[in-house]
């Protein structure tokens, strides 16, 4: 009986699929997009769109044939990129456990290895992405866009007017680009005039005009943000998967060993939006202390390594026994190399006072790395100034706020710190930082239940 319903509603929906326009696009021209009509920005879209409206075949045939053969009730994600964004690899993983299917469209690089059920690539050609989505039948998507990409909403839907469009942001762009400080981020290079006002205006036709959105949880201080907003969303503590978590493994130290895995910046980038990632200064202080600091590098630019993004990180580690630098790994294996071999995750920033990222951005930033750290079983040493993430630390108990200007006596005040009792608390928080409690809250808005 389970498999008649199944055949028919296979056959439903290839008879629907019969009725879709599944024409190629000729080119972006054609689609009607409100960013791309806005006197602000339609300029810098269209030529954007325009520059990655490249034909192949082989990607166009393989992602069609994934996207038609495809159950109705496979859930399907579409990425910009894997990049340092794992929530769709943990989802993907907890929606596989409970034995569903899960399909990736991802426009640039490859998939994650093993973690979808099948998945294409556009290789960053948004007329391949154009063809895979047209062929896809009517249903829910999942997408995965923010900043410079938050428009892609509104190209699916231009696109493919009968797919329902849930969007992920990582980040708010409207709380990092304080409208008071843009021109800073405009001057140095970081965006263009035009990039920012599409970022704002795709932000807010995700809060608007989609089927819902989807973003992490940033305390009382992200309801500003998000205020505008006319359709469901969900927050998430984007954490991995509970079939990730390791034990924590409690250490009397010294010596203490401290990692920080993510994001870094070489003085070179811009100091008053990117000084904050400036922090080799930080790890010299640390390392003088005598702690031991390893950091993992993040997602680079293409063929980069650590040596060639980093270099004056590569250069103290090579001078500095207590430092390592180490390239980016998977977070499943990440979660592995950290468990029993590091004591502290890091969230240790230099926050001067001329940095003109939004302060209500810091105020809700919850970074991918502190539910790596908790999944590796690792205490956190959070900076005060990142206020949601400092309040978790402290009401789970699973770290220490540490002020910058305690950071040269830190190894004396982990002298007194009861590791053991940390790592009981990490424990606990485990079950409630898993990505499995986001499920029933994301099932309900992809199926479009109140």
């Amino acid at each position: 009986m389970v498999q008649q319903d199944r055949i028919g509603t296979l056959r439903a929906c290839a008879a629907e699929r019969q009725n879709e326009d599944v024409t190629p696009i000729p080119d972006a021209s054609a689609l009607a997009m409100p960013v791309a009509r806005d006197p602000r920005c339609g300029a810098f879209v269209r030529d954007r769109m325009a520059a990655a409206w490249t034909r192949d075949a082989a990607r166009e045939a393989s992602g069609i044939a994934m996207a038609r053969a495809a159950d109705p009730r496979a859930l399907v994600f579409v990425a910009v990129h894997h990049g340092n964004f794992p929530s769709l690899e943990y989802l993907a993983h907890a929606l596989r456990a409970e034995g569903r299917q899960v399909l990736a469209i991802y426009l640039h690089g490859q998939p994650p290895a093993g973690t979808f059920d099948d998945a294409v690539s556009c290789g960053g050609s948004l007329a391949v992405l154009a063809a895979v989505l047209r062929a896809l039948p009517s249903r829910t998507i999942h997408l995965q866009a923010h900043g410079r990409w938050s428009w892609l909403s509104q190209l699916v839907v231009a696109v493919h007017p009968r797919l329902r469009v849930v969007q992920e942001l990582w980040d708010w762009m409207d709380a990092f680009v304080d409208p008071a400080h843009e021109d800073a981020f405009v001057q140095d290079g970081v965006f263009a005039e035009p990039e920012i006002a599409a970022m704002r205006v795709s932000e807010a036709w995700v809060r608007t005009a989609t089927a819902g959105f989807v973003h992490k949880h940033g305390g009382p201080a992200l309801d500003a943000v998000v205020a505008d907003k006319t359709v469901p969303e969900v927050r998430i503590f984007p954490g991995p998967p509970r079939a990730w978590m390791r034990t924590p493994v409690p250490s009397d130290g010294p010596p203490w060993r401290l990692v920080h895995a993510g994001q870094v910046k070489p003085s070179t980038s811009s100091r008053r939006v990117f000084g904050d990632l400036h922090v080799l200064p930080l790890v010299r202080a640390l390392t003088e202390q005598g702690l031991e600091v390893t950091a993992y590098a993040s997602a680079l630019g293409p063929g980069l390594s650590p040596e060639d993004a980093l270099g004056e990180y590569a250069a103290h580690a090579r001078v500095d026994a207590r430092f390592r630098l180490e390239s980016r790994i998977p977070v499943a294996e990440l979660v592995d190399t950290l468990h029993g071999r590091h004591h502290f995750g890091m969230l240790l920033y230099p926050f001067d006072a001329d940095l003109v990222v939004g302060r209500r951005h810091l105020q809700t930033a919850l970074a991918s790395k502190l539910f790596a750290y908790v999944a590796a079983g690792l205490p956190v040493l959070v900076s005060p100034e990142l206020v949601y993430m400092a309040e978790l630390v402290r009401t789970h108990g699973i770290g220490l706020v540490v002020p910058r200007d305690e950071i040269p006596a830190l190894a004396s005040r982990l002298a007194g710190v009861d590791h053991a009792v940390l790592c009981e608390a990490v424990a606990r928080a485990q079950d409630v930082f898993c990505i499995e409690r986001a499920l029933p809250d994301l099932l309900r808005l992809w199926s479009g239940e109140p």
